[in-house]
């Protein structure tokens, strides 16, 4: 029988009903794994707990400086920036920067921790000629901002996310001449460099003694399995799923496989978790299967971004090109 006109009309309107977009779709309110987010405390991993709350103590106690380490993809920049947001605003002021793919020179620390004194404790702003001197210069022209840290009792906090573009020795003698103001057991500033093992191994391996001596290590161990169990969730939830929800999105067999596939680098797992729910979505299934992650993990070994990139983990510390004229630190969250 052929359709009338009516019936026409009604299939015409039917077909260009949208279909629901992808947040939509999962009851998200962004993406869950490629954004960058901050995660509150209570959804941290385990490891993540621990050496965070190492780092706080560390910060509380006055050390000058802190290394956090663990292996690419261990959550470091997570860190940095649950450390940039916990630090109590009573006994700390903080910077989260990163170096410039391209590095950058111990003086775009002192222009900006100049910056931060103009602009956060109104200290008078120095000679520009002196901030782009020679180290004993930049110190000159920095004192006004430890006198008046000093005074106020509070201490900077220079948090590093990917430090290993801070290696070499012009930074190891910066920390030391920084650290050495005022009381050396009290300096005014603490510095906290997060990394992976190696850029970290190569930027310490310049220090000398002295700085050596004041340095805290804290070490970020790799996610369990069932810590990157948990990841999955966690950020479901973050990204704005009811908890009941997120935990039914992903079938047991689908993590199983997924976490095979990550090599414990919580990044590539990020990226093929929102792979794999692509993938469900454009197929209409409500629940993410083995097959649907077997598709993102073949997608993602053919190439495409850097693993290091997804899910916010070091998303920031990736901005600036390597041919960049002009190495500079890039300031990662709250502008002066």
């Amino acid at each position: 029988m052929t359709a009338s006109t009516s019936d026409l009309k009604i299939d015409l309107k039917k077909d260009s009903t949208p279909d629901p977009g992808f947040a939509a779709f999962w009851g998200v309110r962004q993406s869950p794994f490629l954004g960058r987010v901050d995660v509150p405390a209570g959804l941290l991993l385990a490891g993540q707990r621990g050496a965070a709350s190492r780092a706080l103590i560390a910060a509380q106690e006055g050390a000058s400086v802190v290394t956090i380490a663990g292996r690419e993809g261990a959550g470091s920049t997570v860190l940095a920036r649950w450390l940039y947001e916990s630090l109590p605003e009573t006994s700390h002021h903080a910077l989260l920067l990163a170096p410039g793919a391209a590095g950058a020179d111990p003086a775009a620390l002192s222009s900006r921790i100049a910056a931060f004194g103009v602009g956060q404790l109104g200290v008078p702003a120095p000679n520009p000629e002196r901030l782009a001197g020679s180290l004993r210069e930049q110190m000159i022209a920095l004192a006004p901002v430890f006198d008046s840290l000093r005074n106020s009792q509070k201490r900077l906090a220079v948090i590093f996310d990917n430090s290993a573009y801070l290696s070499g020795e012009p930074w190891a003698a910066y920390m030391l001449a920084v650290v050495r103001q005022g009381e050396i057991v009290d300096g005014v500033i603490q510095f906290f460099l997060f990394g992976n093992e190696d850029g970290i191994d190569r930027l310490t391996s310049s220090w000398p003694r002295a700085l050596e001596a004041r340095a805290i290590k804290v070490a970020l161990p790799s996610p369990s399995n069932s810590d990157q169990a948990t990841w999955i969730e966690n950020r479901l939830v973050i990204a704005g799923c009811e908890e009941s929800v997120a935990r039914n999105i992903f079938s047991r067999s689908a993590i199983q496989r997924a976490i095979a596939a990550s090599s414990h680098n919580l990044a590539r797992l990020g990226r093929i978790a929102e792979g794999a729910m692509i993938e469900a979505f454009l197929s209409g299934s409500r629940q993410v299967t083995e097959s649907h992650v077997e598709i993102a993990s073949a997608a993602l070994g053919r190439g495409g971004a850097s693993p290091a990139d997804a899910a916010g983990e070091g998303t920031e510390t990736r901005i600036a090109h390597e041919k960049q004229e002009n190495p500079r630190l890039l300031d990662l969250l709250k502008p002066i």
